[in-house]
């Protein structure tokens, strides 16, 4: 039934195995790496155009002078001291 080689293909069969079982491992690990490389990349390749608008949007809250909310916070610090004139005007 057997012959006398059957124990080099017995080590023949299990090497391959092995080599199957740590091939399929390794390919799982890399696939996996690179599924959470594009996670943490966002969606894969970057469009252009999309970093093109982000990059203008965060130019624009740099650059942006908010007159409106200075004179507001500017309005806030006098009306204390407009309410302690007047109270003290009163007495």
């Amino acid at each position: 039934m057997f012959g006398a080689d059957t124990p080099l293909v017995m080590d023949a069969l299990q090497m391959a195995g092995l080599a199957l079982v740590a091939g399929g491992a390794g390919m799982f690990f890399i696939l996996r790496r690179r599924k959470a490389d594009q996670r943490y990349t966002g969606s894969g390749e970057a469009n252009p155009d999309q970093l093109e608008e982000r990059v203008r949007v965060l130019e624009r809250i740099a650059t942006d002078q908010s007159i409106g909310l200075a004179d507001e916070i500017e309005a806030l610090r006098s009306a204390p001291q407009q309410q302690d004139r007047l109270e003290n005007a009163s007495q």
